[in-house]
């Protein structure tokens, strides 16, 4: 009788189930909505921008563009403005009544640069909603701070700044020259917590934070140059965490490097300075470049990648060392030691790196800048004119 019970209950199951997978689904029918951005003069209706708009700064739901349409077929909807400088508008819904109607795009992205960018609403339209993004007020400089002993060439977050073009990253600041597809310079902050057991990633590629319509160097643009791809931030600066490391092979932060000069007294000198580190002090480096023309296995190259990438003639780095502790700037006295290196981008080199030692002063007459502008008048004439003999 169990056994009957259960039979009969099995099959009443079976029947049950496929009775109702039977039943057809309910057919949906979607249009799309039809509707203009002119009115009838054949001009555009003005959009109304919301929020602020600044570089760097991530958009939010606060950032909207409201924008007029004049609806005559009801339906569903899909807007998405064209990508320019780093962000979008979007929109989707659908539209319930015709006549003049509002469509609210929400911004996404983050602003790469300050600039009055123009985004097309429809492909096939010419109506545009101009943004204006704003270049962000100067940093408060706390300790640790990549940047803390000034901006040596005044770079700032501009397109009209394309050539001192301020790319702040997480790991370390840079000033990037357009045109010579390398940066001007890189400075960064060096701390015992930044040394770990990371590996190596080797994972060198373009920088997609660029602007739009710049040149992105490829891991390629190397290949059979005769140069080394030289990082500015040394791979063993940053091995605490697998981002720290990959970030440092972004090819905004390489530069051309005689293998020479990058594998033997260039490896040298970043192994000197991590030492110093290792035995109790912080340090703040900053690596740059000048001039065209360098000599590497194939011989003396300005260019390599067609033209795009400059090769440099010099390679200089400055390292400001004081003990660990807070409060950076009181630490630093007319007896800090001052490490200013400036070698030619060459194969035929000494060995040692101190061979080449120099002074801040003679790399700032060579480029231009004002490389410890933070520290004191009296600091500067004293620390700048000094040559390191330790």
């Amino acid at each position: 009788m169990i056994k009957y019970t259960f039979l009969f209950l099995l099959v009443f199951s079976i029947v049950s189930c496929k009775k109702e997978s039977t039943t057809p689904a309910p057919i949906v029918i979607v249009t799309a909505a039809e509707f203009s951005l002119v009115d009838g003069s054949g001009n555009c209706y003005a959009p109304v921008v919301q929020g602020s708009y600044v570089a760097g700064t991530a958009l939010n739901t606060v950032n909207q563009v409201n924008i007029q349409v004049n609806v005559t077929k009801t339906g569903t909807y899909s807007i998405s403005t064209s990508f320019v400088n780093g962000y979008r508008f979007t929109a989707s819904g659908t539209i319930a009544a015709t006549g003049l109607q509002t469509i609210s795009l929400r911004g996404f992205g983050t602003p790469i640069a300050g600039s009055v960018d123009q985004h097309t609403i429809l492909a096939s339209s010419s109506c545009r909603i101009n943004i204006t993004v704003t270049i962000p007020p100067p940093l408060i400089v706390f300790d640790n701070d990549h940047m803390y002993f000034g901006n040596p060439s005044n770079a700032v977050l501009s397109l009209d700044s394309a050539n001192n073009f301020l790319m702040r990253k997480d790991y370390y600041a840079i000033s990037y020259s357009r045109d010579r597809g390398t940066p001007n310079w890189v400075s960064w902050h060096l701390f015992s917590s930044d040394l770990g057991s990371v590996s190596r990633q080797d994972d060198f590629r373009e920088d997609n934070t660029l602007p739009d319509g710049w040149y992105r160097v490829q891991d390629a643009s190397y290949s059979s140059a005769g140069f080394d791809r030289g990082h500015n931030v040394a791979s063993a600066d940053r091995t605490s965490t697998i981002a720290a490391n990959s970030a440092t092979f972004l090819m905004t932060n390489i530069i051309p490097q005689a293998p020479y000069h990058n594998q033997i007294v260039w490896s040298v000198l970043e192994d000197s300075l991590r030492r110093l580190v290792n035995q109790g002090n912080e340090l703040y480096i900053i690596m740059g470049n000048y001039g065209e023309g360098g000599t590497g296995n194939n011989g003396y190259i300005t260019s390599i990648d067609a033209g795009r990438v400059i090769v440099p003639s010099n390679i200089w780095k400055i390292a400001v060392i004081i003990p660990n502790g807070d409060t950076d700037s009181s630490r630093v006295t007319e007896n800090t030691r001052v490490i200013a290196v400036d070698i030619p981008n060459t194969n035929t080199l000494f060995s040692n790196w101190k061979n080449y030692r120099t002074s801040v002063d003679a790399i700032e007459t060579a480029t231009g800048y004002n490389i410890l502008s933070r520290l004191s008048p009296f600091l500067q004439s004293v620390l700048e004119a000094r040559v390191d003999n330790l």
